[in-house]
């Protein structure tokens, strides 16, 4: 699935890709299957993590550049 149009996007934030998690996210990926593209999905991990446990998540304030985009530098 590839990423949708900015317009059609179901919300404005995105995974800035910092993370700060506990060691039990080890044994979740090891069990975890194959997501999108065939891949393990951090994730979908962090989504199973939080069905025994607190996640949090902290929204940026700031400027973000996406630097694989080079109109967007």
């Amino acid at each position: 699935m590839e990423k949708p149009k900015a317009e059609e996007a179901p919300s404005n934030l995105a995974i800035i890709g910092r993370y700060l998690l506990t060691p039990e996210i080890f044994e979740i990926l090891e069990k975890q299957a194959p997501g999108e593209g065939g891949e393990i999905q951090l994730t979908d991990a962090i989504d199973t993590l939080n069905q025994t446990q607190l996640v949090f998540a902290k929204r940026f304030e700031g400027t973000r550049y996406d630097v694989g985009d080079s109109s967007a530098l």
